[in-house]
């Protein structure tokens, strides 16, 4: 088996696996073309493959990230590749996955369709449209990051901490969270206008005077949901709030002026997020349990 990748994630992957690695070579021309060169073609035929299309923040190009894997997937089987494994851990377009007012084009959907009819398995880490870990369908795999976070989680040492969603109710990744980390869970009630993109989030949040208050979610782009749990954290007088989010990305905030990340960053006692995506702050990695998956799948 050979992992395929421009940066140190794919290394890091090839190396938990205990299988050979192959550098993408990449560059952009002066109008914005992007080149690509896999850097030994030779080691390719007949190998079961993982290619690693992964983001990078600020400065994340969701388009590039799409054209990446597309043209690198066509070379791979013009090679000679056995079978071919597209991982990309944070999905371009995640956000929008459904059609949310009449005549949206549900883009992940789209995305998605696109790659995974390129190669015989994909798999994405904690998809927006599927929280749970499973089969999306039978060429498409969701990693529920959810357990890396809780193990990063444990590291910390925490004394039963509260548990909130600032996105959805108690059920699913929330509720495993608290309970691999021996904690409890409270909700934030999100309501999003899809006109303005203006939010409005509402919880009965109790006294947490003393109490450690860990904030997860699955994606933060502007930061505006988080910064508003943050705020109703600090009004329930918690001891100390910790965000976590598996994709962190780092967006500017017109309403604040300010970074995304800098802003969770800056309100926050701690701000970590995943290496789904390569972040100012990442600080625990999916690849174990990604590795671990593939082993057994592909």
């Amino acid at each position: 088996m050979i992992v395929l990748g421009r940066d140190g994630f794919s290394e890091r992957l090839a190396k938990e696996m205990k299988v050979g690695h192959v550098k993408i070579e990449t560059r952009v021309f002066p109008d914005g073309e992007s080149h690509f060169r896999i850097s030994e073609p030779e080691k390719l035929k007949g190998e079961k493959t993982v290619l690693v299309v992964r983001g990078r923040t600020p400065g994340m190009n969701q388009d590039k990230m799409f054209t990446e894997a597309l043209f690198i997937l066509d070379k791979i089987k013009e090679l000679g590749a056995k079978k071919t494994c597209l991982l990309m851990p944070y999905i371009p377009y995640a956000r929008q996955d459904k059609e949310f007012t009449p005549g949206e084009v549900v883009s992940l959907k789209s995305v998605r369709k696109a790659l995974a009819d390129k190669c015989d398995l994909m798999i994405n880490v904690t998809s927006h449209d599927f929280r749970k870990e499973g089969w999306i369908n039978k060429r498409v795999y969701n990693i529920d990051a959810t357990f890396s976070a809780a193990e990063f989680i444990k590291s910390l040492n925490f004394r039963k901490p509260i548990v909130i969603a600032p996105d959805m109710t108690t059920k699913g990744n929330v509720e495993i969270l608290a309970k691999a980390i021996n904690g409890e869970t409270l909700a934030v009630y999100k309501k999003r206008d899809y006109i303005t993109g203006e939010i409005e989030s509402s919880a009965v949040i109790p006294d947490l005077s003393g109490r450690e208050l860990i904030i997860f979610d699955d994606i933060t782009s502007s930061g505006g949901t988080m910064f508003k749990a943050v705020q109703m954290g600090k009004k329930a007088n918690a001891k100390k709030i910790i965000c976590i989010a598996i994709h962190a990305l780092s967006v500017y905030n017109g309403q604040f002026r300010k970074d995304s990340i800098d802003l969770i960053r800056d309100e926050s006692d701690e701000y970590y997020s995943s290496d789904t995506i390569d972040t100012p702050v990442t600080k625990f990695s999916v690849i174990k349990q990604t590795a671990d998956f593939i082993r057994k799948n592909f």
